[in-house]
């Protein structure tokens, strides 16, 4: 396999697992049964491998995010698959997003032998213990932790593609998606990360490589067509961000 032909991708998201112990009312996991427990799906080991091997093979040096609406530290992997994708991809930047209830000061002290950034949102009331934890060590500054609380989030929230209420402004054009590619977690290369439901999907990552999906025509001209201001898709004539 050669390098990526034009340019990298400028993020990656991988999602490892479905399930989310939270039902924020902004997130489609409030609305849809995807995000339970009893529903999880969890990416097999062998394919997280390949996207992660098929990146380093293409020196990826982006960001590189093991979530989509799963919660990426409920699954218990993620340590094991952190390692793995630091291996495999040594100059990548690796961020992980996460609520924070799952995490501790001795995790936090683990993954940090793999994670370049750790991006925590507080959606509950209070900060999670294990958060508080490592911000009284580190006296309220850990390294590579950014911490946001729900009403950040909120004051620039996106519709979701249309799955939640809110009054939003639309999109006049969308270059975002140009540059990005979504994974979930059956292997779906998605469209992009508004698309919960998996509504439109260029293909699974197991039958191609990373090079094949980020030039993939088909792709190339949905997004070409985005950032033109022309949506084919009904998504994303829908989606757009406001204010709660």
């Amino acid at each position: 396999m050669g390098t990526f032909s034009d340019h990298q991708p400028m993020f990656v998201e991988v999602e490892t697992t479905t399930y989310c112990n939270r039902r924020c009312d902004y997130c489609p996991n409030s609305i849809f049964d995807r995000g339970l427990r009893q529903n999880e799906v969890r990416m097999p080991e062998d394919l997280f491998h390949k996207i992660v091997s098929d990146l380093g093979r293409n020196n990826f040096c982006n960001q590189f995010s093991p979530h989509n609406y799963g919660e990426p530290l409920a699954d218990p992997r993620m340590p094991d698959l952190l390692r793995l994708a630091r291996k495999e991809m040594p100059l990548a930047r690796i961020a992980l997003y996460t609520n924070g209830d799952f995490l501790t000061l001795d995790l936090f002290h683990e993954l940090g032998k793999s994670v370049d950034a750790f991006v925590v949102t507080q959606h509950g009331e209070k900060m999670p213990r294990g958060v508080r934890e490592i911000m009284d060590r580190y006296d309220g500054s850990p390294p590579r932790l950014r911490y946001k609380t729900a009403q950040q989030i909120k004051a620039n929230a996106s519709n979701r593609a249309g799955l939640i209420p809110l009054q939003v402004q639309r999109r006049k054009s969308c270059g975002v998606v140009m540059n990005e590619l979504h994974i979930n977690a059956h292997g779906q290369l998605i469209l992009c990360c508004e698309d919960y439901l998996a509504q439109k999907v260029f293909g699974n990552i197991k039958d191609m490589s990373v090079e094949e999906a980020w030039t993939m025509p088909e792709r190339m001209r949905v997004h070409r067509g985005n950032v033109r201001g022309e949506f084919a898709m009904e998504q994303c004539r829908s989606c757009g961000f406001g204010r709660f």
